[in-house]
């Protein structure tokens, strides 16, 4: 196995998207979920497939996790969180691209997957009107504010689709409204513009579309705009005057896709014709007679002629309302809900790969304690690895018979035949050595080895701080609560050790889940600049699943990573091809030093 393939194993690459996005992400169980704090997927397959959509669902969770606010009221109807759902997955996918534009790819290929598994297609006029509605929604809204391009065609049959089942009128005023989706800079602008998207599905289920057979006298004409049937309304709606807004020449939506000029000239048009619907309602009368001879009766399943107006009319108004009251086992699934139930389908069982972490500051004058007696025992190690680094690394000076260099102090030896005039710079290679260290705190350990683990652990931090080119992070395993899915945070990269003494004051508790330490361990090594990547577990040796951690051992070992294990009044060799055994903190001295020479500078 090279290094490469280890990068592209499900856990490493999922520790890399949640340090890229700051968010905490663990990898096992049988679902994928996110809690508004910590993401998790399953253990899956090792497939292209599964990668695609765990990867996909990571960038658009972690949108969530980031941008969202989720302490802000969700609407109280079914359809008004479906709506808001599909506004605020688009703001925030938005928001990712322009922070992370790697993300682009990524999420536009969970669509592909999508549709190319048949899980997302164009509505039909045989679908319900929460379903036309829901997904004619998702479809236009990603067509064109997100420019996702496998979604064109779904929004021009949504387009089509609904403005024979939600009528004419509907249909660009909803437009108008979707227009402002690429101003939205936060959670409570998408719940406001939810809003008035419902109002206006509200609204259109009670007014009746205009026929195409009205007087003068029906439309108002002559009559001031306040006194016309409907107009005020029309006015006076506050998606009304967003309509009139988006088509002003000062509007935000600036935005534009040298590559989508179609979709760009779909939205102006849009906005013009839902401002034509609003301020001419005269107009809008005789287009719809015009442009929509034949519209789809959902309920009979049959089409109707011009002369059913009346009946087109109240088809449409029933299917509005029916959206309205639908339920949300009647609307279409959230896209990414639709990715997380495909993930937990394609899940194996395997122990949690990913732990996420959890910082532990413990008391501070116990800490202190334990500080004091590794200093004791690391002062020695610590001045016997700055001889060893400053002996290995000082530049050498050979006088040799051959070289470009001549050795001025050394050239009378030529009068006397001696060739060894020339000068040779010896260079030494300096530590450039990043190590995780790992502390099995399970319960096989309580009762003093767990003491003794950690203080030898603070020795070696200890006496590793002061080695330039070397960085050493401390974690332990299970959790504080000996939860196998957590992993406990010492010591960080870069952190003084003094400030962090109290967190290797702790107990031994619950189980051993080494594999997933192990993974979290190589996941952080692998983030590191240095060429040398070390990770050493002190253990008892007994972890809860042997074969997954020699697996995992074998890929590490394979894809250059160096794994030792110390086995703390135990042989650990059935687990670690490269393994000691110190049965006290006296061995520290004599063992840890051997170790560390052989790992700064062999």
């Amino acid at each position: 196995m090279s290094l490469h393939t280890l990068t592209r194993a499900l856990p490493i690459v999922a520790a890399a998207y949640g340090r890229r996005f700051g968010i905490p992400v663990q990898v096992g169980g049988d679902q994928a979920h996110t809690d508004g704090r910590m993401i998790q997927i399953p253990t899956l397959a090792d497939t292209a497939q599964a990668h695609t959509l765990a990867f996909g669902y990571l960038a658009h969770e972690a949108g969530h996790v980031r941008l969202t606010d989720f302490n802000h009221p969700r609407h109280p109807t079914a359809l008004g969180r479906c709506i808001e759902n599909i506004l605020e997955d688009v703001r925030i996918e938005q928001a990712m691209i322009r922070d992370y534009p790697g993300t682009r790819q990524t999420l536009d290929t969970v669509v592909e997957t999508l549709i190319a598994q048949g899980r997302l297609s164009p509505v039909t006029p045989n679908n319900t009107p929460s379903e036309i509605l829901v997904n004619g929604l998702l479809a236009l809204s990603r067509a064109r504010y997100r420019r996702q391009s496998a979604l064109t065609r779904h929004a021009q049959t949504a387009d089509q689709v609904m403005r024979q089942v939600f009528g004419s009128r509907f249909v660009p005023r909803l437009h108008g409204l979707l227009t402002e989706i690429p101003t939205l800079t936060s959670t409570a602008e998408t719940i406001a513009l939810a809003q008035r998207i419902i109002a206006l599905i509200e609204q259109e289920s009670q007014e009746p579309e205009d026929s195409g057979t009205s007087t003068a006298a029906d439309t108002g004409e002559g009559e001031p705009p306040e006194s016309r049937p409907g107009c005020g309304t029309d006015r006076d709606d506050p998606s009304s005057r967003a309509e009139a807004e988006a088509d002003s020449p000062t509007s935000q939506d600036t935005e534009s896709d040298p590559q989508d000029a179609t979709g760009t000239g779909a939205e102006d048009q849009d906005r013009i014709e839902a401002t034509e619907h609003t301020t001419n309602p005269r107009r809008q009368s005789t287009s719809n007679t015009d442009t929509d001879p034949a519209s789809v009766d959902t309920t009979a399943g049959r089409q109707t002629t011009p002369s059913s107006t009346d009946l087109v009319s109240s088809a449409m108004q029933d299917a509005l309302q029916s959206t309205l009251e639908a339920g949300e086992h009647q609307l279409p699934e959230d896209l990414f809900q639709t990715v997380a139930e495909t993930l937990g389908a394609q899940s194996v069982y395997a122990p949690t790969l990913l732990p996420t972490m959890e910082r532990f500051r413990g008391e501070p004058h116990p800490g202190q304690s334990a500080l004091q007696r590794a200093k004791i025992h690391s002062a020695k190690l610590t001045a016997r690895l700055h001889a060893l680094v400053e002996a290995q690394t000082l530049e050498q000076t050979q006088i040799t018979p051959r070289g470009r260099a001549l050795s001025s102090t050394h050239l009378h030896r030529a009068g006397v035949g001696n060739p060894r005039i020339f000068r040779l710079r010896d260079h030494k290679t300096a530590p450039n050595t990043a190590l995780h260290l790992l502390i099995d705190l399970s319960g096989s350990m309580a009762g003093g080895q767990d003491v003794l683990a950690l203080d030898a652990a603070l020795a070696l931090a200890l006496a590793l701080e002061p080695i330039k080119g070397v960085s050493c992070a401390v974690s332990a395993f299970p959790g504080i609560e000996g939860q196998e899915d957590r992993i406990t945070g010492l010591l960080g990269h870069g952190e003084r050790v003094a400030t962090r003494a109290g967190a290797f004051v702790q107990r031994g508790r619950g189980g051993t889940p080494m594999t997933g330490a192990l993974w979290f361990a190589a996941a952080d090594l692998l983030g590191r600049p240095e060429a040398r990547k070390v990770i050493l577990t002190l253990t008892d040796g007994v972890p809860n699943d042997i074969d997954s951690t020699r697996d995992l051992i074998r890929q590490a070992t394979a894809a250059g990573l160096q794994m030792l294990g110390v086995g703390i009044e135990v042989d650990v060799s059935r687990v670690f091809p490269h393994a000691i055994r110190i049965n006290d903190i006296a061995d520290l001295k004599r063992e840890l030093f051997h170790i560390t020479e052989h790992l700064l500078l062999a």
